[in-house]
């Protein structure tokens, strides 16, 4: 009997230790990636060194994004590459061009659009420099920029603010959302591969050098002192460029719209002012858009600041087998295609998976106006 009735009490100190054990596992496993990476980029007491930092190349860029895109941070870094779009929907000279080229006249066309932007940036960065996914990613971009380069449509001001969009959008939303900012390591990774990135598409830097070394107090050439004058340039490209406009008006909407699509109809606008609330003011006012209320604000920061919680203390990372994937790493044996894995709204492209159809949304092919595969 006695043994009965003390056996309460010794569940809950197992209970106890066993939760203090995983507790004590997360911190351990929570910062390792993190830390090797400043391993390797600095000294005994993992400072980042800037003499080793202006050595990474490419390859070693590269696959430090796909760790913090794939592993560490991949619903933000996958979400922030979307508002990234959005914000150049700010800017009224790109959004002229959008809305002239009829590609954004519909939601249809807008859900495709995406999709193809989605298709197009993930085969860039989600696969190795010089791969042939990779290196055909970046020529279908550059076609579809050329005629417009050629004609004069797209200034070179225009390219280098939607480039830093795609390089700076990422290290701001983790920073602003997740369980931890980015080491300068891995800012400056961001830099180098994004840096090479602009060189790719002919983008000239010329506007950047009065940016560089701001408030250093050494003279650094490497893709962290790049990215901080990227940002800098970019905020005050913002500045003077990112100001109301019925064009930026129609793109935004309809995108914010997509966001919420497959939200249940009695939830979706609610849902779409609690999306909204995570835009900066300057973009809300550049699309038009009303402040949403101190109730929305106080939803998106709520569940922000317990996801963020869980994920640094109860959660363990995610393993390497369970990287974040965009597409199938080998093509359908029967099409030769590559698929999606997930997607928004409507599937285009995609696969027939359960992971593709995961939720309810539909299937490729059920009414979406797309192709499938």
């Amino acid at each position: 009997m006695q043994f009965l009735r003390s056996t309460p009490t010794t569940t809950s100190s197992s209970a106890g230790v066993l939760l203090a054990l995983y507790l004590t596992l997360v911190r351990l496993l929570r910062y390792r990636r993190r830390n090797n990476i400043l391993r390797r980029y600095g000294d005994s007491s993992r400072r980042h060194n800037r003499q080793a930092m202006a050595s990474m190349t490419l390859d070693e860029a590269s696959a430090i994004q796909r760790e913090i895109a794939q592993l560490e941070f991949p619903t933000t870094f996958e979400r922030s590459l979307g508002f990234a779009i959005l914000k150049t929907y700010g800017i009224p000279s790109i959004s002229r061009l959008l809305v002239a080229t009829r590609q954004l006249a519909e939601q249809a066309t807008v859900s495709k659009r995406a999709a193809d932007t989605g298709v197009i940036m993930s085969e860039i960065i989600y696969n190795k420099p010089g791969s042939p996914r990779s290196v055909d990613g970046i020529a279908r971009m550059n076609f579809l920029h050329s005629r417009y380069r050629r004609a004069g449509r797209i200034s070179d001001a225009d390219m280098l603010y939607t480039l830093s969009m795609f390089a700076l959008e990422p290290v701001r939303w983790i920073a602003r959302f997740e369980w931890r900012p980015l080491s300068d390591v891995e800012m400056c990774a961001m830099g180098v591969y994004w840096r090479d990135m602009g060189e790719v598409m002919g983008i000239p830097y010329d506007a950047l050098e009065e940016y560089m070394h701001l408030g250093d107090d050494e003279s650094h050439d490497d893709g962290l002192a790049w990215l901080d004058a990227l940002d800098a340039w970019s905020r005050e490209y913002e500045t003077k460029y990112m100001v109301p406009a019925e064009t930026n008006k129609k793109l935004g909407w309809r995108t914010l719209e997509l966001v919420v699509m497959n939200t249940p109809r009695l939830l979706r606008s609610f849902s779409l002012k609690v999306a909204i609330s995570s835009l900066e003011p300057r973009l809300r006012t550049a699309l038009m858009i009303d402040e949403p209320s101190p109730l929305h604000f106080t939803v998106f920061y709520t569940m922000d600041i317990v996801r963020r919680w869980a994920l640094r203390y109860l959660i363990l990372p995610r393993p390497g087998w369970a990287r974040r994937r965009m597409f199938t790493d080998e093509p359908d044996p029967q099409t030769g295609k590559y698929h999606r894995t997930t997607y928004i709204t409507h599937p285009c492209p995609g696969g027939r998976g359960f992971e593709v159809r995961a939720g309810g949304i539909r299937h490729p092919g059920a009414r979406s106006g797309c192709v499938e595969g």
